[in-house]
């Protein structure tokens, strides 16, 4: 509150100026200056801002995956009243020291001086990429740092994958307990996706009979990055707040509906084998049988003398990488494990599915 009040006492010249209207953050097509790795990634980034008062990069960090860039906002002599265009080059490697090689996914955070958010974003850089197909149905959120237990309860994420192409839809609670509803529509570039949300209101009651048409207003934009059919990254980032941006950070799951003791269990069941190769399809009843500890789980198909065994998470207990075996021979490898669909290489290097069967009655 005292900050507020403040920031009304103090003539506009005074008060560092945030770039208007957001900043605009891409991957630039230019070399990196810094002479071990020329071909290091460089970023753009362009918005508008006060003259007299144009950002100026500070610094950079680069942890893992995780980079974090620093503008220094102007607090004096800025001409409100005069908006203008800015381009900024932000070569990462030269002010970090750390190369950026493409190939991976990157998530970029820019701050203001004190540490204000600013912008963010996530990158695929690996062009032509195949990433993880996404399961449709609802995905459920977990905490990010890998406790598994739930957060933001009765919220949730819907996903129909057609192609690259998704719709999504966010459902959640406002800061009032209201609840909310999201929808929006991205391509899925690689491993990541990118969706601008509108927030759906006024529509017409369940019961109604009008005819009447929900409004739309811009929402948040949830950035995706796919792990696998069943697992991701997300981060839901909101610019258009009275408090400045925000940004939260989680885990995104598709989860089994059925309870049960063993998380895992839904791997038991008919799968089908299918190869992009010309191998014709193989299919399986696999059980659970004996010897799944908190480090792998195992499923045996005694008629075909087939194992799948899957190594474990144990936080999140999901199944990380398995593999596929006959008659004691490695059949294929899977290091894309969901619900319904398991994705991975043969043994002679061909793209393979182990696809569940549905149950009928």
């Amino acid at each position: 509150m005292a900050v507020g009040i403040l920031a009304l006492l103090l003539p506009a010249s005074m008060l560092a100026a945030a770039p208007d209207g957001g900043l605009l953050v891409r991957i630039a097509k230019q070399s990196s200056s810094f002479q071990s790795a020329p071909g290091s990634l460089v970023f753009e980034l362009n918005g508008n801002a006060a003259r007299n008062c144009t950002p100026t990069i500070s610094g950079a960090s680069v942890v893992g995956s995780d980079i974090e860039l620093r503008l220094n906002l102007p607090s004096t002599g800025c001409a409100q009243h005069r908006q203008f265009a800015f381009t900024l080059t932000a070569d990462i490697a030269a002010l970090s020291g750390r190369a950026l090689p493409r190939g991976q996914v990157y998530r970029l955070l820019v701050r203001d001086q004190n540490g204000g958010l600013l912008a963010f974003r996530i990158f695929e850089t690996e062009p032509g990429r195949t990433g993880p197909v996404p399961e449709n149905g609802f995905w459920w959120p977990r905490e990010s740092k890998g406790s598994g237990s739930a957060i933001a309860l009765g919220s949730g994420v819907g996903i129909e994958a057609q192609g690259s192409q998704l719709a999504v839809n966010v459902f959640g609670f406002n800061a009032q307990g209201s609840p909310v509803w999201y929808f929006g529509t991205a391509h899925q570039q690689g491993r990541v996706a990118s969706v601008d949300l509108l927030e759906l209101q006024h529509g017409e009651a369940l019961f109604g009979d009008a005819g009447k048409q929900p409004a739309a207003r811009p929402g948040p934009r949830l950035d995706i990055e796919f792990e696998s059919p069943s697992q991701a990254r997300a981060w839901l980032f909101e610019e258009d707040t009275d408090a400045g941006p925000k940004l939260r950070t989680f885990d995104l799951a598709r989860t089994a509906f059925a309870r049960s003791a063993d998380s895992l269990a839904y791997l038991a069941g008919r799968w089908v084998l299918v190869s992009d190769a010309e191998s014709a399809p193989r299919q399986f009843s696999l059980l659970s049988r004996g010897g799944t500890s908190t480090a792998d789980a195992r499923f045996a198909d005694a008629d075909a003398d087939a194992e799948l065994s899957c190594a474990v998470d144990p936080v999140r207990r999901t199944a990380t990488l398995c593999s596929l075996a006959v008659a004691g021979a490695v059949l294929a490898d899977f290091d894309r494990i969901g619900i319904d669909r398991l994705v991975g290489r043969g043994g002679d290097g061909a793209r393979v599915q182990l696809l569940r069967v549905p149950q009928t009655k």
